[in-house]
């Protein structure tokens, strides 16, 4: 007997600069919906922003069928899940406090449309919330399919913008990993700015200069900023700048140790 699989094609829809396939995204970054000849499953608008100042509806969004099955559809606010190099994913297990949709669950045949409206319920914990809409479509028989049945998954961003920003940036103990070194930094603001700054990283072979990456850091979470790689073993210093929002946020000198 053939042993049944699942394959979830999945389009992110939350990557800086345009449209990706695959898991991973940038917190906050530009959001593209997918087109409507690439078949599958669609959502428009990819991007529901609005200042989070009062509760009602925060947007209005459709979507759509675009396979040539029928879908059981489901739709839900997520929490992002953010690793340390900055990439964002939803937490498909935690919705996004006070969001929620006007229908969570239903089946559209090829070619329909659904409109939904997505709902804020109560203002978010520190004036500002950050988010995403996943919607996941598979076919509705796929109990009984064989082999590897074809699935989608669309992320959108939800933003509910601060009506008063307040940027704030802390930084944990430099760590290093096989002549690596990177510096943890905790977004203790309510904003998304992208960093940016400078790093200059001095050894007993010379100095290494290079600029911070520009991340978007989610409130209360830390990511690494890399300082520099094929450091040798003995004792290092870094002095970085980080700027958030324009505005310089955080600078170190520190020394520490390459093991």
């Amino acid at each position: 007997m053939m042993k049944r699989g699942m394959a979830l094609g999945a389009v992110l829809l939350a990557v800086a600069g345009g449209t990706a396939i695959g898991q991973q995204a940038a917190a906050g970054g530009k959001a593209v919906a997918s087109k409507q000849g690439e078949g599958g499953l669609s959502l428009m608008p990819a991007t529901m922003q609005a200042q989070a100042t009062r509760t009602g509806t925060l947007a209005e969004v459709t979507v759509a069928n675009r396979s040539a099955a029928p879908m059981s559809v489901t739709v839900a606010p997520r929490q992002w899940l953010q690793a340390a190099d900055g990439k964002v994913t939803p937490n498909r297990r935690a919705n996004l406090a006070g969001v929620s949709v006007s229908e969570g669950a239903f089946t559209l045949d090829p070619g329909v449309e659904k409109k939904l409206t997505v709902n804020l319920n109560a203002l978010p914990a520190g004036g500002a919330g950050y988010g995403a809409l996943e919607v996941v479509g598979l076919p509705t028989d796929v109990a009984t399919r064989k082999g590897v049945v074809l699935g989608y998954r669309v992320v959108g961003v939800i933003r509910l913008t601060p009506a008063a920003p307040r940027t704030g940036l802390t930084a944990g103990k430099i760590k290093t990993t096989k002549g690596t070194a990177v510096l943890p930094v905790k977004n203790t603001g309510n904003t998304i700015d992208a960093l940016s700054g400078t790093i200059s990283v001095k050894t007993a072979l010379g100095t290494r200069n290079s600029s911070v990456p520009l991340i978007k850091v989610l409130p209360g979470k830390t990511v690494n900023i890399p300082l520099a790689t094929k450091l040798g073993k003995g004792s290092a210093t870094a002095k970085v700048t980080v700027n958030q929002g324009g505005k310089r946020a955080l600078q170190i000198n520190k020394k520490f140790a390459v093991k």
